[in-house]
């Protein structure tokens, strides 16, 4: 361990042998964040016991915390005795331990009670500092061993503050809330409804019936309501529950009763969200969401009276024009709320977008958008919103967003029902409130139509662009590769060539080199004049009928030869017969020969260069369910970036460094052409290389044998 790195370490043996020099090696201190599986480990464990008692007897202090719980509270008290300071801290998850110049870690988490079959050792300074800063800020959140068994085996109550991500505990912390309550209020967000009558709904019938005998204080609801739930607030007002409609909820649920409140939060994981719950018995957050209910009940609008306005349709058309910046950013805050289908956003500048985040916006558009509303955004974009761009690609990434010009306002079209265009009076104010100058907002048919017709337009003028920006970066692109690619056998050519003069006995080895990059030459401006003739729609096929077996056997010696040239490939190219051949039936297709061949090669030339070793095979079958030739290459090679897959046919897309990105789509082209099909797919089932395959109308026996009679 002298040399500084950091190693991984495998083996039950091995990492126990490395926990215990790691333990004698330490002179001054070791600091532990330990998991509640550990110290059984640490006493169980003759060896490693001894480890720990040599140690401090060297006088090296021991610094032990971790999660003391009923089930290791025995071995805690005896680890009290082995260490210089013992503290408890809820939820550790993973193990590590600091010494004066090393960190020792469990590479991967274990079950209880057996030591790690991996770990992790650094002795890098930059690593140990970090690790130590880490552990100081751990331990200054734990609480003396002494004072957690006292708690234990006392039964006292103790004031914390938890988050739970798993659901079956979220429900079952929700249902003892709910039943322990002397009275409980609850601010709900539409598909929270859903979630609590779904989970909570007989809990609160029990509770409603003890109101009725006078034992419940009674139940209060507030969300926001409208035809998704509409029913369900009848219910739940049929059943006795007191509730009114807010339109500007917090954008999460939460409930609150005389001894705990309980807050959903939503996060996103792999690109899902996942709720997680925040519980707590601590009298600042007791009183917190109690205030915020209490505002927000005070505030709202009679669940009766919202049912009528639902069923009567009675919102009144209108058109306001506003002055008041803070009441034009509450109304925009309280459109964004309500997007239920679609968000149409224009924003005059890029400060515009950062305004929006600090009003909470953006966090409302990804909430939509994860809802499945359809949201577009024009916005300038620069490094000033690049962060909050990024915030919104990872969270919502359905959200589109396209770069636009700088405006004197900016518009905002709500579900196509209501619409806020706003003057831009101080482009660079940091608040939306201190932005805006005049702001118009209207429900009115003719108008929400009007702006919405004008935003549409901006957006297709705006994908246009990007569309020409694409095309000439490509173009470039483009250009870039085919002089470099055209560049490399010229100069081997020309290189070539000039040895002729001082080296006349290697002519033959001369000439085979200046053969082969003129073929690569060659093929290189065919691809290029092909895609101008697709381009210009002026590729022509010369439609003929023949065996496609009889073009296999050229193909196949030939790109034999050149595996052959290439020292350091060793892949082996196979042609695979199929059962359908044995009866050594023709497969008769019309089409262009050379385009075909031009195709097949393309697919071979495309597996051989991303394969390295393994194999290439070439098959063909015919169908006669479906009247199709299906021709496979399969490969053993890298296989294909999934981000690059949907558009791996496109034209100048290539997997690598190298080449034009021609030859796939001229292929694809080819084959379209032909009224068939061209696809490639990852091979998961021998879990690497890539499956090309593409069809061709096969000619039927009957059709054939009839014309000739004919």
């Amino acid at each position: 361990m002298a040399r500084e790195g950091t190693e991984v370490f495998y083996g039950v043996d091995t990492v126990m042998n490395t926990v215990l020099q790691f333990l004698f090696q330490s002179r001054s201190r070791i600091d532990a964040c330990v998991d509640y599986t550990r110290p059984s480990l640490a006493i169980d464990i003759a060896i490693l016991k001894r480890a720990f008692v040599d140690a401090r007897k060297r006088g090296v202090k021991l610094r032990y915390a971790t999660e003391i719980t009923n089930d290791n509270i025995f071995y805690c008290k005896q680890m009290m005795a082995m260490v210089d300071e013992l503290r408890h801290l809820d939820g550790i998850k993973g193990n590590f331990y600091i010494s004066e110049t090393g960190y020792l870690a469990p590479a991967t988490f274990h079950e209880a009670g057996k030591p790690a079959a991996q770990i992790i050792y650094s002795n890098v300074k930059e690593i140990v500092e970090h690790q130590k800063y880490v552990f100081e800020t751990l331990w200054s959140k734990t609480i003396p061993a002494e004072q957690r068994i006292r708690e234990i085996e006392e039964g006292i109550i103790r004031y914390e503050t938890v988050i739970i991500d798993n659901s079956g505990e979220i429900i079952r912390e929700i249902s003892s809330l709910t039943a322990s309550s002397n009275e409980l209020d609850t601010c709900l967000t539409s598909g929270g409804m859903h979630y609590s009558h779904k989970y909570f709904f007989d809990i609160k019938k029990k509770l409603l019936d003890k109101q009725k005998r006078g034992e419940h204080k009674g139940l209060r609801y507030i969300t926001n309501i409208d035809n998704e739930n509409l029913e369900l607030v009848k219910l739940y007002l049929e059943s006795g529950i007191k509730i009114r409609h807010v339109g500007n909820l917090p954008p999460m649920s939460f409930g609150v009763s005389d001894k705990k409140v309980a807050v959903t939060i939503e996060k996103m994981e792999n690109g899902k969200v996942v709720q997680s719950l925040l519980l707590s018995n601590e009298s600042q957050y007791l009183k917190h969401f109690s205030s915020v209910f209490q505002r927000l009940w005070e505030s709202g609008i009679d669940a009766v009276d919202r049912i009528r306005e639902i069923q009567e349709g009675t919102e009144a058309e209108f058109y306001e024009v506003i002055t008041d910046g803070k009441k034009a950013s509450q109304i925009l805050v309280d459109m964004t709320t309500a997007i239920q289908k679609e968000a149409l956003i224009f924003l005059p500048n890029d400060k515009s977008m950062m305004r929006m985040d600090r009003l909470g916006l953006i966090d409302y558009l990804v909430k939509a958008s994860q809802n499945g509303a359809n949201v577009k955004i024009i916005c300038p974009l620069s490094k000033e919103n690049a962060e909050i761009q990024k915030k919104i690609s990872e969270n919502a990434p359905d959200i589109r967003i396209l770069h636009g010009n700088s405006s004197p306002y900016g518009m905002y079209i709500i579900d196509r029902e209501k619409f806020l265009r706003a003057e831009l009076k101080s482009p660079g104010a940091e608040k939306f409130s201190d932005a805006i100058g005049l702001v118009v907002y209207s429900n009115r048919r003719i108008t929400v139509d009007s702006f919405g017709s004008v935003f549409e337009l901006l957006w297709n003028e705006r994908m246009l662009v990007e569309e020409l920006k694409k095309a000439d970066r490509m173009q470039k692109e483009f250009i870039s590769i085919a002089a470099h690619e055209l560049k490399t056998p010229i100069q081997a050519i020309l290189g070539m060539s000039s040895l002729l003069k001082y080296y006349p006995e290697r002519t033959d080895q001369v000439l085979e080199v200046i053969s082969r990059n003129a073929v690569r030459l060659q093929r290189l401006s065919t691809n290029i004049l092909d895609a101008t003739r697709i381009e210009s729609q002026t590729l022509r096929l010369e439609k003929e009928r023949f065996d496609i077996r009889d073009l296999i056997p050229s193909i196949i010696e030939d790109y034999k030869e050149r595996i052959k040239d290439n020292t350091n490939n060793k892949v082996e190219l196979i042609y695979v017969n199929d059962a359908n051949l044995k009866n050594n039936n023709p497969i008769v297709v019309e089409a262009d020969k050379e385009r075909i061949i031009q195709v097949i090669s393309n697919l071979i030339s495309n597996s051989i260069q991303f394969t390295n070793q393994g194999y290439i095979s070439l098959n063909i079958v015919a169908d006669n369910d479906s009247n199709e030739v299906i021709v496979t290459v399969r490969d053993t090679g890298t296989g294909i970036n999934p981000e690059i897959l949907p558009k791996l046919f496109s034209k100048f897309v290539t997997r690598s460094q190298r080449g034009t990105g021609l030859g796939l789509f001229i292929s694809k082209s080819i084959i379209e052409a032909h009224g068939s099909r061209i696809w490639a797919e990852n091979n998961v089932l021998d879990g690497q290389g890539t499956i090309f395959c593409f069809t061709l109308p096969l000619e039927t026996k009957d059709r054939v044998e009839g014309e000739k009679g004919g």
